[in-house]
Formats: structure tokens, C-alpha cells, sequence
């Protein structure tokens, strides 16, 4: 019938449209963690992004900046003095580590190329000369004419840093290159800074040209050169025109630096109307990517500023990362664990309603069953009659082994005693002096005296008055005196915790048994040298030790004892546990634990 009633429940239109609810409310959720997930992506890139353009920004920035100021103090100083320039673009270069290196180019017409040549190397170049581009088949040491249509050329005539494997540079003329050219050419067209097209750097990586082409009024250089003999002065003349001025940018350093700002992130830096692609940062593979993509994010700036036509684009993928996974399984458990409990109950409900009906309908139409009914009830309270009739035989034995007990206590206390004054009395009949029946006397009354003290230990022990008038503690320690242990050699160390006194009656009186019944048994039984005895009250629990180092015994051979016996019956009719530990010559350690 459940069976059948659970499949019936599930094809009920209801229970239909709370499923096709919960599930709604399932994709619902899952909908609404992917929005707001993607969403605070999409905040948290436009931020990074604008972020790193920003930076990017400050580094074509810095890179006009530093172009401008080196041009104008490379404009200002005499030629013979280049110290102060040097120590400027090595303070920039080591500022800016994107800022590959500084050049400087002086305009010279083609009819005053060897009088430059001259002058260059009076100034200390002895090796310096007017060199074209060259290829394989023509070298770059070897001196060209001038390019047909360009009336000057522009020689290199600084460079920073100057190596030695930068030597030969000294002399190159810009204007061989057809990139170079065309950058130079705009640059006198508009007067302003220009940037050449992204190249490949000779170091590795890319790079670009950033040029400044300044006109001098036209003027006369004199350089003095002092001879150590006659002291003459020699003029060297050169005319000074247009001064050129070249940064080399490292185009991956400034791409690269962005990687902080925003790692997760593709950017890229592409040159002109045609995208021409200057360098590019891809994701490590180290971050971490989504589990899931679900869109990819990007944003584009035109940095056509400062004579340096860049775009930057910058793509990040955008999805569901293993936490998010692990966020929307845990909330689409839990509302399927919600869903569960809300289904079962409505179920039971159900299952309720259909036995209800059934019962009534199975009442109405067969009322024949009534009788079947009341032979299982009758059946049933016969079963409970004999259960009861078990139970009070049960309390009669217990009662029997209670009487058996005190009958068994009284023949072996009372017995002995009782034939000891017996055989005194008859001693005394036949005694025929006086100091006969004196001594037989005064054994009659020592015997009664102790046959009054044992009826008396009876008495206490089937109800101490202490325990009632002054609580559980000093109701043990009262029963563990009457063992007269120190009397035995029995050395005793007891503990009582004041707490015990708090116990309700019936834990205090089932306590006060344990204890006087596993003492009981020690002495008698154990040999023993020590005693140990301890009663605490912890974590609502009652626990009794009592410990001895006696002869032991062997539990799986010999059955408990009816001492023993009775403390476990005790204990555990308070809902307690006995634990005995024993062995033979190892001494004996009874624990019980009763829950309060």
C-alpha cells in the first residue's frame, strides 16, 4: 500500500505542480548566483581594466615627458659636453625600465656630410662615419650614397646606453630606414612627436621609435681644440639645423607591468587605424581560470595621444569558479534536503488520508471483520495477562531470594552464637560451684552482648541510621568503620566527594548497597593488604570505585556472585553500567557508573 500510495501522491496534479514550483525555484537560484557572480566580475574587471589603462596611460606619458626634456636639454648644451645629457637619460632609464634607449640625430645635408664626419670624429668618434642600412650584400659599414628625393641625412650622434656592441651605431643614418624615415619625415611635417610602427628588438621582444624633430635657427658651432705643443686653436665648423631626438620603448615591459593590476586578464597593444599588433600579455598559466566560462569579458581605449597611436584591449574570461560550483551545489542540497522533509510530510499526510478512507470504507462493508478484530484483542490481553502473570512471579522469587538471604544471614550470625549460650546454659545447670556459674555467666552475657551488636550491624545494615540523619558521606564512612579494617592490617584510602550528599533518596540508598556489599565481599573473599575506595558526583553521573589487591579471580570461569549479582541488579535498574576488572592474583576493581 505505501508503494502504491507514493506513486499515486506522485501523479497527483498537485504534487505535480510543486515539483515544476521546485524546480523553478532551482534553476531560479542557480540563475540568480550566475548573475551576481558575473555581474561582480564584470564590476571588478571594468575596475581593474580602467586601472590598467590608467597605468599605461602614465607610461606613454612618461615617455612624451622624457622625450621632451631630453630634447631640450640635448638642444641646449654644447656639443663637447655631453656629461650632464648622459646623466639624465641613465637617471630616466633606470626610473623608467620600460624606456629602452635614448638617441639623438643631427640633420645633415648631403653637400656638408664629410665636413660632419670630420667633426664628429674631432670630437672623439675616430671611427665615425655616415652609414646607409645595409643587408648581406651591403654591409652597414660601408658608406652609401644619399637616398634619392631626401636632400639630408640624420646620423646618429648620441646614444644611451653606450656599449661596446653599440659603437657601430654611432653614424647610422635614420633616414636609410624606411620606418625610420617616414616617422622622421611626420615629425618635421607636424613638429610634434611621433611613433614609429612596433619592431622587433635586436634583445628580444618589441619595441618602438618615439621621435621629436626641433629646427634650430641656423648658427655656427666653434669646438676648440687645445694642443698640448703650441697651444694654437684650431675651429671647427659645422652648421647646425634640425636636432632629432629618439626614444626606443620597450613595448612588452609596458604591457607586462599591468600583470599586478589585473593578472587574470589577456592584454594587448596594437599600433594605427590597422591594429597592428605592438605586444600582448597572455593569462599564466598559473591563475586560476573558471570551471565554467560563460562569457568573456573586454574593454577597449584609444591611447592615440602624445604622438603614439596605441589601442589597448584587455579580455578576461568570466564564469563560475570551483567555489561558485561548490556554493550553488551546497544551496541546491539543502533545498532539496528542505524539499524532501516538505514532500514526506505532505506524503504522510496523504498516506493518512487514504488509510483513513480505507478504514472507514473497510468498516462499512465488512462488518464481519469486527469479530476477527476482537479475537486478536482478546488474544492480545491474554498475552499482556500472562506477561503480568510472569511479572508478579518474578516479584515473588525476588522477594523469595530477599527472605532467602535474610534467613541465610540470620542462620549464619545468629546460629552460632545462639548454640554457643545454648551449650553455656546447659554447662551452667550442672555446675556445682559457684565460681563455675560466674564463669559460665559472664560467657552468657558476653555472647548475648555480641549476638545484640550483630542483630544490631543487621539492623543498620538493612536501614543506617546515618544515612538519614547525615547523608550519604558520613553513612559510608560509618559502614566502612564497622569492617574494623585497621584491626585486619587492611590499610583503606577513601574518597567521598562532599557532592554525594546532594543525591536524591534513591540513588543515596542504592550507593550506600554498592558500597557495603563490594567492601563486604573484599574482606571476606580478596586477602587483601589495601583498600581503595572512592565515591564522586561528575558530569551528572554518580561513579563508584571500590579497588582491592587480593587473590582476583578468573570472570570467565566463575559465575558473579550473589553479592555482585545484586550490586549489578541495582545499578541497573537506575539505568547504570557495572564494569568488574580481575584477574587471578591481580586484585580486583569494581567501577559503576549510574546516570542521574
Amino acid at each position: 500500500m505505501d508503494k502504491g500510495s507514493s506513486l499515486d501522491y506522485l501523479v497527483l496534479p498537485s504534487t505535480l505542480l510543486r515539483s515544476f514550483l521546485f524546480l523553478c525555484s532551482l534553476v531560479l537560484v542557480v540563475v540568480l548566483v550566475t548573475k551576481t557572480v558575473i555581474s561582480t566580475q564584470r564590476n571588478d574587471f571594468k575596475h581593474d581594466a580602467n586601472m590598467a589603462v590608467y597605468h599605461i596611460q602614465e607610461k606613454i606619458l612618461t615617455n612624451d615627458v622624457a622625450l621632451a626634456g631630453f630634447s631640450s636639454l640635448f638642444a641646449t648644451l654644447d656639443p663637447n659636453d655631453l656629461q650632464e645629457t648622459r646623466g639624465f637619460t641613465q637617471y630616466m632609464r633606470a626610473a623608467y625600465p620600460h624606456i629602452y634607449m635614448f638617441e639623438a640625430m643631427f640633420r645633415v645635408d648631403v653637400s656638408q656630410k664629410l665636413q660632419h664626419e670630420e667633426d664628429m670624429r674631432a670630437l672623439g668618434y675616430p671611427d665615425y662615419k655616415i652609414t646607409p642600412y645595409g643587408t648581406e650584400k651591403k654591409p652597414i659599414n660601408q658608406p652609401d650614397k644619399a637616398l634619392a628625393g631626401v636632400p639630408a641625412h640624420y646620423p646618429i650622434v648620441f646614444i644611451d646606453p653606450f656599449l661596446a656592441s653599440l659603437e657601430g651605431l654611432m653614424g647610422f643614418d635614420m633616414m636609410s630606414v624606411s620606418n625610420m624615415r617616414e616617422t622622421l619625415l611626420a615629425s618635421i611635417a607636424s613638429g610634434t612627436p611621433v611613433a614609429s610602427k612596433p619592431f622587433n628588438l635586436r634583445e628580444g621582444g618589441r619595441g618602438y621609435a618615439l621621435i621629436k624633430v626641433q629646427t634650430l635657427p641656423d648658427t655656427e658651432a666653434i669646438m676648440e681644440q687645445r694642443h698640448n705643443q703650441d697651444h694654437q686653436t684650431t675651429a671647427v665648423k659645422y652648421l647646425l639645423g634640425d636636432v632629432a631626438t629618439l626614444l626606443i620603448i620597450q613595448v612588452d615591459t609596458i604591457v607586462a607591468s599591468v600583470a599586478d593590476i589585473i593578472p587574470s586578464a589577456n592584454v594587448k597593444l596594437v599600433y594605427g587605424p590597422e591594429d597592428e599588433l605592438a605586444a600582448e600579455f597572455n593569462t599564466p598559466k598559473t591563475t586560476v581560470l573558471p570551471t565554467i566560462n560563460m562569457e568573456h569579458l573586454s574593454l577597449q581605449a584609444d591611447l592615440d595621444d602624445l604622438g603614439q597611436p596605441f589601442k589597448v584591449m584587455l579580455t578576461q574570461p568570466a564564469g563560475l569558479y570551483t567555489q561558485h560550483i561548490e556554493l550553488m551545489t551546497l544551496l541546491v542540497l539543502l533545498m532539496c534536503i528542505a524539499y524532501a522533509f516538505y514532500y514526506r510530510s505532505l506524503l504522510s499526510k496523504y498516506r493518512l488520508q487514504l488509510q483513513r478512507d480505507a478504514g472507514l470504507l473497510e468498516l462499512s462493508q465488512q462488518h464481519t471483520k469486527l469479530e476477527v478484530m476482537v479475537a486478536k484483542r482478546t488474544a492480545e490481553l491474554q498475552r499482556q495477562s500472562d506477561e503480568n502473570t510472569n511479572l508478579a512471579q518474578q516479584l515473588i522469587r525476588v522477594q523469595e531470594d530477599q527472605i532467602h538471604h535474610i534467613a541465610r544471614e540470620l542462620h549464619d550470625e545468629f546460629g552460632q552464637t545462639l548454640t554457643a549460650i545454648k551449650i553455656n546454659a546447659h554447662i551452667l545447670e550442672q555446675a556445682q560451684t559457684t565460681e563455675l556459674v560466674g564463669t559460665y555467666a559472664q560467657d552468657i552475657t558476653s555472647q548475648a552482648d555480641a549476638l545484640y551488636a550483630t542483630m544490631r550491624d543487621m539492623i543498620q545494615r538493612l536501614r543506617p541510621e546515618a544515612l538519614d540523619a547525615f547523608g550519604l558521606k558520613a553513612a559510608v564512612e560509618q559502614c566502612i568503620i564497622a569492617f574494623h579494617l585497621d584491626e585486619q592490617n587492611i590499610d583503606l584510602a577513601l574518597t567521598i566527594d562532599d557532592s554525594v550528599n546532594d543525591l536524591e533518596e534513591i540513588y543515596s540508598i542504592a550507593s550506600y548497597r554498592i558500597v557495603q556489599e563490594l567492601v563486604n565481599n573484599a574482606v571476606k573473599h580478596a586477602q587483601l593488604n589495601w583498600l581503595k575506595v572512592h565515591l564522586t558526583v561528575t558530569d551528572q553521573h554518580m561513579y563508584i570505585t571500590v579497588e582491592d589487591n587480593g587473590v582476583g579471580f578468573d570472570p570467565m570461569q566463575k559465575k558473579l556472585g550473589f553479592g555482585l549479582s545484586g550490586v549489578d541488579e541495582r545499578a541497573r535498574s537506575l539505568g547504570g553500567v557495572v564494569d568488574i576488572n580481575t584477574a587471578i592474583g591481580k586484585g580486583v576493581r569494581v567501577c559503576v557508573s549510574m546516570p542521574l
